[in-house]
């Protein structure tokens, strides 16, 4: 009908108005219609947590372009680089990480281990020793020349306790002195009374027991022989005189140890001097006693090494009670230390490369490999100074199996192949044409920087820190150190000062 209306217009050249509404009515029927069929065909792609979606029925997570997976966009298009940008699907794995199924997992062996927050010490385990304590030593003498008439002990190795008659013991002096102070007993005088207490004092200081002299006083008669007692118990180590030997003064007759208490000599290896100190915890156990778990306290640290076997020596005193810790017993001494809180992870969850140390972690389902730098080993843990978060999930057992299984190898050479090279700094100088404080931009027109290859222009840059933007201003000459390596795509400024412009 439409069609008659204009051809009879265009015939008759009349109503040109109304050709005009036509033709015009035309124009929006047919833009509408186009607009119809855009939309209609805008319908296979929808809109998931803002992010356009593609043909495939996978979730898009973003768009990227591979040449800056650091860029993402919501929708396809073109990349800074005026790349086509392609899909990241959340059923893919995350960066150099594979998906392993729990059937897999179970055959495999793998075993998972937390990440944890513990206090670590760090223990020094070490062999040690029996010893006798030599501080406990002490020697039986005569203080008088004289000759030894009888002797108790006639073994090394036999106890012996305190207040035991030894040896009898002629001394022709200490005879000699007991006549001479028998007799002033009886004597009178005005000067008898020092006389006789010069004699007594004689007596003591020649060695004569006090029970001797009370016997004297007394009215008993003297005696041809003293006995030596002992002052200590102990077990006899030396005999220095027989029977009818003779004694000078200041000889042993014999040389008792004490048994109360002993040592114990460990040996702690070399590079684990470092954590030993004195007052430090220590358990002992023997493999006499088994059951007999000892604790003590290193009381000394040996001032010299062995050389052979690269050990020190240290000290710790143990209580000995009814002597049951026998001189040269093998003792197991661990030390403890007090390392504080870190984050560990089982030792064997750590894959060294040599260049490198990594551990296999547990992100959204997939199998990450993540460097972490290590501090020192405590028992079966290790310390994680910086890579991991405490309650992640690392791989303990089957690292190497996921490596076979899903090529875990390739996405570690890549991995090691994109590590960030060393940052090297080119400085300039140029003058600040335009300030963006709220990105940390700053566009400065500088001369030729030939390290880089660039000409005389004018270039927008990034600042590292948001303290560098204190003092910058529009016309300012300044001196500055960029990055050579463009971190996405700014370069950017790592040193900024007031200097002379180009």
């Amino acid at each position: 009908m439409i069609r008659e209306r204009l051809t009879t217009i265009v015939r008759t050249g009349r109503e040109r108005p109304a050709l005009i509404a036509a033709l015009a009515l035309l124009v929006v029927v047919l833009a509408a219609g186009l607009y119809f069929l855009a939309a209609n065909a805008g319908t296979d792609r929808q809109v998931v947590n803002g992010v356009v979606q593609d043909e495939s029925g996978r979730k898009v997570l973003y768009w990227y372009d591979p040449m800056v997976p650091n860029e993402r966009y919501p929708r396809p298009g073109k990349s800074s680089m005026s790349m086509d940008l392609v899909p990241k699907y959340v059923d893919e794995a995350g960066e150099g990480g594979v998906n392993v199924s729990p059937a897999v997992m179970q055959n495999l062996g793998i075993r998972l281990a937390r990440v944890e927050v513990r206090d670590i010490a760090p223990v020094v385990r070490a062999v040690g020793r029996v010893d006798f304590d030599q501080r406990l030593i002490r020697e039986v003498q005569t203080l008088t020349p004289g000759f030894v008439e009888n002797l108790t002990v006639r073994a090394e190795g036999e106890p012996i306790g305190a207040g035991r008659v030894i040896a009898r013991v002629y001394s022709p002096e200490l005879l000699a002195a007991q006549n001479e102070y028998k007799a002033l007993l009886t004597s009178r005088g005005p000067a008898a009374a020092s006389v006789r207490q010069a004699a007594r004092s004689r007596l003591l200081l020649l060695g004569a027991p006090s029970s001797l002299v009370a016997r004297l006083e007394r009215g008993g008669a003297p005696q041809r022989t003293y006995p030596v007692v002992t002052p200590t118990s102990g077990v006899v180590t030396a005999i220095g005189a027989r029977p009818g030997s003779q004694v000078g003064l200041g000889e042993s007759i014999v040389t008792i140890q004490g048994l109360s208490r002993v040592l114990v000599i460990a040996e702690v290896p070399e590079a684990s001097l470092s954590n030993v100190r004195v007052g430090q915890p220590a358990e002992i156990s023997f493999p006499a006693y088994p059951d007999d778990v000892r604790r003590g306290v290193v009381d000394y640290i040996f001032p010299s090494l062995n050389a052979q076997s690269r050990t020190a020596q240290v000290r710790i005193t143990l209580a000995n009670p009814g002597g049951k810790l026998k001189s040269g017993m093998f003792a197991n001494v661990t030390l403890e230390g007090a390392g504080g809180m870190a984050v560990v992870v089982p030792s064997e969850a750590l894959i060294d490369t040599g260049r490198r140390q990594l551990v296999i972690v547990k992100r959204d389902g997939s199998f990450v490999p993540q460097e972490v730098r290590t501090g020192r080993d405590y028992d079966e843990w290790t310390q994680i100074v910086a890579g991991l978060r405490p309650g992640e999930q690392v791989v303990a057992s089957g690292q190497f199996l996921i490596d076979s299984e899903a090529s875990l190898s390739g996405f570690l050479s890549r991995l090691e192949s994109t590590r960030a090279p060393a940052p090297r700094l080119v400085t300039s100088r140029g003058i600040v044409t335009s300030i963006d404080g709220e990105s940390r931009l700053v566009t400065i027109r500088h001369g030729t920087i030939p390290e880089l290859g660039w000409p005389a222009m004018e270039m927008t840059f990034q600042l590292r820190q948001p303290g560098m933007l204190r003092g910058l201003r529009r016309g300012l000459r300044v001196e500055f150190a960029v990055n050579a390596q463009p971190q996405g795509n700014r370069y950017v400024i790592e040193r900024i000062a007031p200097g002379a412009g180009t």
